[in-house]
């Protein structure tokens, strides 16, 4: 078995493609939209016999404190074979030395469990101190039928999904980049209301703009009398769809309702296996007076089931990752404190 750089997308998306559950958050293509916004990829392959066993897409951050090595929801790769992960770990040690990076972050597409926390623990990894990706996601089993899935709804949900387009509401897909950034600015002017921060308006523009003509990216826009009333990005990928980032008219008549469904059934015409509504706050905290509560109890009111990933997981190489760690402990506190609310 070796590890080395995968330079053929056709062989690293048919591999990937093959695995379920599978993520676009290792394909190909994320790859080229993390190089376009500046960042070091590296698409590491695990090969065995000449044969792709496993993947890991590296992405390098750097920071005044400390560079790492970051894995959106990888690697991907046989996790009951202990030699292909600690393979692939051999190899990253060494290239870390070369790009001197000081910690490596995975957070891998498994489920919250002690059995998937001791794969790490044991070879000397540390949970880390805050999630990355979301860590409780609500998924939609698409494999039912549209009846079954309104029949699955909370009650207000079901009617608003069917009502929103008897009082006008429309819904349109769009690839357009003058959309996307249409919607980067309202993204913008939702965050300022509900105080949440944002990536660069760049940064979901060259997304969109990489992602779309794939097909792997879609905007959905709902609208009265010409006007904007709500929009929603959505990748499709795999046997997925992700409900991404959303964005609202301050007053509108539609927050998403009809939207969402029809996102949904693009979803079901597609073939996939579920509707991924992305991060809803965890248990303990699903109350009103929490700020994550209102986008939660949306979510939830279209049915379905949460799905609990591990928590990603940093393997320290120098001592500067202690001082990213504490760094770390330090905004989570000055949140809790300012906002009255821990982020997990």
């Amino acid at each position: 078995m070796e590890v080395k750089e995968v330079e053929e997308k056709q062989i690293w998306e048919d591999f990937l493609l093959s695995t379920h559950p599978n993520t676009f958050l290792q394909n190909w293509n994320w790859g080229v939209f993390n190089h376009s916004i500046g960042r070091k990829i590296f698409r590491l392959g695990i090969f065995s016999e000449s044969k792709l066993v496993g993947i890991c897409l590296l992405l390098k951050y750097e920071s005044k404190l400390a560079n790492y090595f970051y894995a959106p929801r990888g690697p991907v790769l046989t996790w009951e074979d202990p030699k292909t992960f600690d393979l692939l770990l051999d190899k990253i040690k060494l290239l870390s030395r070369e790009e001197s990076v000081d910690f490596l972050k995975l957070d891998p597409l498994l489920e919250e469990s002690k059995e998937n926390q001791d794969i790490f623990s044991l070879r000397g990894f540390k949970k880390a101190v805050t999630f990355v990706q979301v860590e409780d996601a609500w998924l939609i089993d698409l494999s039912k039928s549209e009846d079954e899935l309104l029949a699955e709804m909370r009650k207000t949900t079901r009617y608003l999904v069917r009502n929103e387009p008897k009082q006008g509401i429309k819904v349109e897909v769009s690839d357009s980049l003058e959309d996307i950034e249409a919607f980067a600015d309202l993204l913008y002017q939702t965050a300022g209301r509900k105080n949440f921060v944002n990536h660069p308006k760049s940064y979901y523009i060259k997304q969109f703009e990489i992602l779309a003509p794939k097909s792997e990216m879609k905007l959905f826009k709902s609208f009265k009398n010409g006007n904007v009333q709500a929009m929603a990005v959505v990748a499709f990928y795999g046997d997925s769809a992700y409900y991404l980032h959303g964005a609202s008219v301050p007053g509108s008549s539609s927050v998403g309702y009809s939207l969402q469904w029809e996102a949904i059934k693009e979803a079901k015409r597609r073939g996939l296996k579920y509707y991924n509504f992305w991060g809803v706050v965890k248990d303990k905290h699903f109350h009103p007076g929490h700020p994550w509560y209102g986008f939660s109890f949306f979510k939830k009111g279209f049915g379905g089931f949460k799905y609990s990933y591990l928590r990603a997981q940093d393997l320290p190489y120098t001592n500067k990752y202690w001082l990213y760690r504490a760094a770390e402990l330090a905004r989570r506190l000055g949140k809790r404190l300012t906002q009255g609310y821990w982020e997990d």
